[in-house]
């Protein structure tokens, strides 16, 4: 069983790495605003994959609604034989 003095080390030391984590975060975050571009990037790139998901929920939908219609043609065919 660990001592309380290892346990508080190994508590030191996730702090530190969630610290360095942070650092890191922050700057990654600084270098994102500090490049317009990169942001605007990034955004335009958003935005796209939304209106694609879009587009293809629509598709999805119509391609179900003309399943359920081909289903049911077939099953009309099915019982007129």
């Amino acid at each position: 069983m660990p001592t309380i003095e290892e346990l508080v080390g190994k508590l030191k030391e996730i702090q530190l790495g969630l610290k360095r984590n942070l650092a890191d975060l922050q700057q990654k975050l600084a270098t994102l605003y500090s490049e317009p571009k990169l942001l605007m990037s990034l955004e335009n790139a958003k935005i796209e994959a939304e209106s694609r998901a879009n587009n293809l929920e629509a598709e999805v939908e119509k391609l179900r609604e003309e399943l359920k219609t081909i289903k049911d043609l077939l099953g009309s065919n099915t019982e007129k034989k």
